[in-house]
């Protein structure tokens, strides 16, 4: 994370002497001294992330250079805001006396940074640290670059008897019983305990037999109230709104009448015989039919102990040949020679996998990207072998994670801001990531595009597993637990995820937090956080609905991202440092004029605000902003004018027809948008012409477009106006979601009847065509 940082305080510095801020804040040469030092310290990075592993003082001496490096890069982008909002005026606005004073304590902050950038430039030398020279990987023809929204099953190797044995015990042993029926998986991390409990829970037999399937990941947290919500939002496809934990058990008990199903329950970790106890007296409370079932996956001989019915069934490591099996399918992708020297290293490589199918799986993974025989022998050889020889899952988790490139390593290590078992969303991370600084442009590759190579790396090398993409479009997938555990043993004290009783004592070095609510918890209060002492937070995350009292955040937080529900609006002006700002839930009716004084915001997401009726209308000065996403908020009746101004715009969601100048189509005419547009409003336009001017055709990263009327228009009868709209709201080729609501022509547009436009349309929502012949 280090290194990236890095780049972007010297990238920054120049921009300081070449906008010759440095020369009037009098730091001119401090500046440029802090550029050499900063740049000698990065360039023996490598070297100092391999020495930490196994030198205290090494590791030591790179969290105070985080800690520096995070203060000058806020301090450098407080000259840089202050700079964006002045404009044209910024030379006279700097002589202003107010300023003065505020400039000379940006001089003298400088300085104190400088002066301990310093110091650890000196421990460099102090500690033999050296520069290394990484090779980058090619990327002509790497096979992560290539994804599809189809993610296939990998093949399971060695664990036939196990899925046989299982399955005999769940559609026959338990078929009779009376009560209920709990059998366990037990093993260490990583040996597959959640891939076999997947197979047999896909297994043809088990559909056959059980009326009702259900997955739970439990994790961490045995709480009777996640339990019940996952259970009741598995069967009924929806987050249940229910206010009480009784109203809960009632529902559930209602699910479970009269059926014979199979309740997985994944990763747990409860030793409290009392809750258990509990929940399985709900369980059989429920009177479901013989033959009920419950699978339990634990690494805990002592949880199968307490849930259990029968006895154990402990997964053993796989067999050598199995390993290589695995190990083959990732290091020798198809089409990839099996060369005898690599096959001969590869087979000594396995027996470190110790029988363990992640390992197997992530070290192939590794190696499918290295072609030469002396790469295989420096993985093989490694001194990560050596660290932790009672744990070589780990060791190999380790390796897999130093042999990223560094600009990939902070991609990874962020992800611990999530909980264990989170369902991430590729797209919000790419996001954050891009608010973070972690992706930048390369060349005219956009950076969304640059996140989504480096996603796509991270999943091919086995870093993220557990993909879906729904039907919209959006992709979810999860980290295994292990390398969650890697990812918070990186990040330190530096990031925390948990719920909000223990933000009550954080640490003065914490840069990123992500916070959970329960949905029965009691009323908290924020002003117990305290965030005075986070001087450099970066991600505040609320993962879920909090209780509704309000956020604030110290006026000189440099937050770059922030989600929430609860946030003071009246703080938002002082969030000067913001990138990404997500409104989830929350009950606002007006999106308050300050947010058009953030000026480095670049993502602005609104969902499922019921009451927001308007945008700020002066929101076209946000000029870095990228992404507009507006979801369900279905008060809202009205977009700010002139939308065009906002040219660097890659995603409007939502846009809002409307019948005055500046409100029209022809706002979207410039703009180079993508991913999904719904257009609303489309009874305000009023001639083919206007609908022309959206150069709908000429957007080709589009890839879904949904076209409205207003609900009212069926009331008026048939317009062919509309027809000739439509016609000419031709929308690019390779569209994958495309539906239209509440039109009122008889015929849809000949254009609809191309076959390249439509080829690789999945969803296709018509509704309310009444018209329509």
């Amino acid at each position: 994370m280090t290194d990236v940082l890095l780049g972007i305080v010297i990238e920054n510095l120049i921009s300081f002497v070449r906008e010759e801020l440095s020369t009037f804040l009098g730091v001119g040469e401090l500046t440029q001294k802090l550029c050499g030092n900063l740049t000698a310290i990065r360039a023996v990075l490598q070297d100092a992330e391999e020495k930490q592993i196994t030198s205290r003082a090494v590791k030591d001496w790179l969290q105070k250079l985080a800690d520096a490096a995070h203060v000058l890069d806020d301090i450098l982008d407080d000259c840089s805001t202050t700079s964006k909002a002045h404009g044209d005026n910024k030379w006279i606005a700097r002589f202003h006396p107010k300023k003065i004073l505020a400039q000379r304590a940006i001089g003298k902050r400088m300085k104190e940074v400088a002066k301990k950038i310093d110091e650890i430039a000196e421990g460099r030398i102090k500690y033999g640290l050296q520069v290394k020279v990484t090779e980058e990987h090619q990327r002509g023809d790497d096979e992560w670059r290539q994804t599809t929204s189809v993610i296939t099953e990998p093949k399971v190797y060695g664990r036939d008897h196990d899925i046989e044995k299982i399955v005999e015990v769940l559609v026959s042993h338990a078929i009779d019983s009376e009560e209920l029926s709990v059998y366990s998986i037990v093993g260490v991390g990583g040996l597959g305990k959640t891939t076999l409990a997947q197979v047999v829970f896909n297994d043809e037999r088990v559909n056959t037999h059980f009326d009702l399937k259900i997955w739970v990941c439990v994790s961490d947290d045995f709480s009777m109230m996640k339990i019940l919500e996952s259970i009741i939002k598995s069967t009924v496809g929806k987050n249940p709104e229910l206010s009480s934990l009784e109203s809960m058990q009632k529902k559930v008990r209602e699910i479970l009448l009269n059926k014979r199903y199979l309740l997985v329950l994944d990763d747990v970790w409860n030793e409290d015989q009392e809750k258990w106890n509990k929940f399985k007296h709900l369980l059989q409370r429920g009177n479901a039919a013989k033959g009920a079932s419950v699978l339990v996956t634990t690494r805990l001989d002592i949880v199968a102990s307490i849930m259990g019915t029968y006895p154990t069934h402990h997964l053993v490591d796989l067999s050598d040949d199995d390993i290589w099996c695995l190990f083959k399918q990732h290091a020798f992708a198809a089409n990839r020679e099996e060369r005898p020297e690599l096959v001969a290293i590869g087979k000594e490589l396995v027996r470190k996998c110790v029988g363990s199918p992640l390992a197997a799986k992530v070290l192939g993974s590794l190696l499918r990207f290295q072609r030469e025989e002396y790469q295989w022998l420096a993985v093989k050889e490694s001194n990560f072998w050596k660290l932790s020889e009672d744990n070589p899952v780990m060791s190999t988790l380790r390796l897999s994670y130093f042999n990223l490139k560094l600009s990939l390593r902070p991609c990874f290590s962020f992800c611990a801001i999530f909980p264990k078992d989170f369902e991430m969303l590729k797209e919000q991370l790419i996001y954050l990531w891009l608010a973070n600084g972690f992706i930048s442009p390369r060349g005219n590759i956009e950076v969304e595009n640059v996140g989504n190579e480096v996603w796509n790396e991270l999943y091919a090398r086995s870093f993220f597993q557990e993909i879906k993409t729904d039907e919209k479009g959006n992709v979810t997938f999860k980290m295994h637990d292990l390398f969650h555990d890697l990812a918070q043993s990186i990040m330190g004290e530096e990031c925390v995820a948990s719920g909000v009783a223990s933000l009550t004592n954080l640490s003065s070095r914490v840069h990123h937090i992500s916070c959970s609510f329960g949905k029965f918890d009691k009323p908290f209060n924020y002003n117990t956080i305290p965030f005075k002492k986070a001087e450099s937070l970066r991600t505040f995350l609320e993962l879920d609905i909090p209780v509704k009292n309000l956020c604030s955040f110290p006026s000189t937080t440099p937050l770059r991202a922030l989600r929430t529900s609860s946030l003071n609006l009246s703080t938002l002006k002082s969030l000067t440092h913001l990138r990404y700002l997500e409104l989830f839930e929350s009950e606002i009716k007006t999106l308050p004029e300050s947010v058009c004084k953030l000026q480095n915001l670049q993502i602005l997401k609104l969902d499922i605000c019921d009451d927001l009726s308007s945008l700020p209308n002066h929101l076209t000065q946000l000029q870095s902003l990228r992404h507009l996403v507006i979801k369900n908020c279905n008060s809202l009746v009205s977009m700010p004018s002139k939308i065009s101004k906002l040219t660097c715009l890659k995603t409007l969601s939502t846009f809002i027809v409307g019948s005055k100048m500046g409100f029209g189509l022809a706002e979207l005419r410039d703009l180079q948008l993508g991913g999904k547009l719904h257009i609303k409003g489309l009874e305000n336009v009023s001639s083919e012409w206007d609908a022309k001017e959206a150069n709908l055709i000429g957007k080709k990263e589009l890839n879904r477009l949904y076209l409205s009327w207003g609900s009212d228009a069926n009331s008026k009868g048939i317009d062919t106006n509309v027809e000739r709209v439509l016609e000419v709201l031709e929308p690019p080729t390779g569209l994958k979601g495309f539906g239209v609501k509440d039109y009122v022509g008889i015929h849809f547009p000949h254009w609809m009847r191309n076959t390249s436009i439509l080829e690789r349309l999945v969803d296709v929502i018509l509704y309310n065509c009444k018209n329509c012949q």
